[in-house]
């Protein structure tokens, strides 16, 4: 897997979650990764006998993906949940 997919999945796991931050990764990076996880299984696909190697990136990309998007998505405030 390439060092800069390797990092976002670090970068994401120790976020501050502050606004720019939060917005950038929703808008720019997520949607990026998503492509290239498409690309990977586009290419994965195309070999006869299968390449592990790669689908082994896909999934790992795509459940980074994936938890990036729920840290990512705001929370209601508590009071926001019981208001009458």
């Amino acid at each position: 897997m390439p060092k800069y997919m390797l990092d976002y999945i670090r970068l994401c796991r120790e976020c501050s979650l502050d606004v720019s931050t939060v917005g950038t990764m929703r808008c720019m990076v997520i949607p990026e990764l998503q492509r290239r996880a498409a690309e990977i299984r586009r290419v994965a696909a195309l070999v006869p006998e299968g390449c592990p190697e790669l689908e082994q990136d896909a999934e790992v990309l795509e459940s980074a993906i994936r938890a990036g998007l729920k840290r990512c998505t705001p929370q209601p405030a508590q009071q926001d949940l019981f208001a009458a």
